[in-house]
């Protein structure tokens, strides 16, 4: 699959999807196909062998469960011509403190592209419009590929044993 920049939008998962909800059922039925099949993704999102698959009803419910309890929006990575290939999420939104954390994922197929880059920019313009400051993910140190995502994001950032801390202006 060829891929050129700009090709992708963030389309919201939970809370509240503003799409349609067919068009919702479809993009949560190809993320569900993604996590059952993926096995090239970070090891929590891998479902263990034994664990029933996921349907496009079960990523929903579980995304709107999720968001609740983390007070957090949860976005499904779509291109442009409707094939979802990840999912990014803003979790444990503190407007207090101007804080978030994000997580996300793109399929093992289309690594190394430069989706993971345009998904976390169009996040981070989310961030900044929620009048979020401080964003933090947890990285391994040894995970070179989303370090490289963060440094291209365009954000300030600070990488430490943990993790990385990006600040929006």
């Amino acid at each position: 699959m060829e891929i050129n920049s700009s090709t992708l939008k963030l389309v919201r998962l939970a809370p509240d999807p503003e799409e349609n909800p067919a068009l919702i059922t479809n993009y949560a039925a190809q993320l569900a196909h993604i996590l059952n099949t993926d096995r090239g993704l970070p090891q929590e999102y891998i479902l263990p062998q034994e664990a029933p698959n996921e349907t496009a009803e079960s990523v929903l419910t579980t995304a709107e469960s999720w968001c609740r309890e983390r007070n957090a929006k949860s976005f499904m990575i779509v291109l442009e011509n409707g094939t979802v290939v990840g999912a990014i999420s803003l979790s444990h939104i503190d407007y207090g403190s101007h804080s978030a954390r994000v997580g996300y994922f793109v399929t093992s197929l289309l690594q190394g592209r430069g989706l993971g880059t345009e998904a976390l920019v169009k996040l981070l313009s989310i961030a900044h419009e929620l009048r979020l400051r401080m964003i933090s993910a947890s990285i391994a140190t040894d995970n070179n590929a989303s370090r490289r995502i963060w440094e291209k994001s365009g954000a300030s950032v600070e990488f430490n044993d943990s993790g990385v801390t990006a600040f929006l202006d």
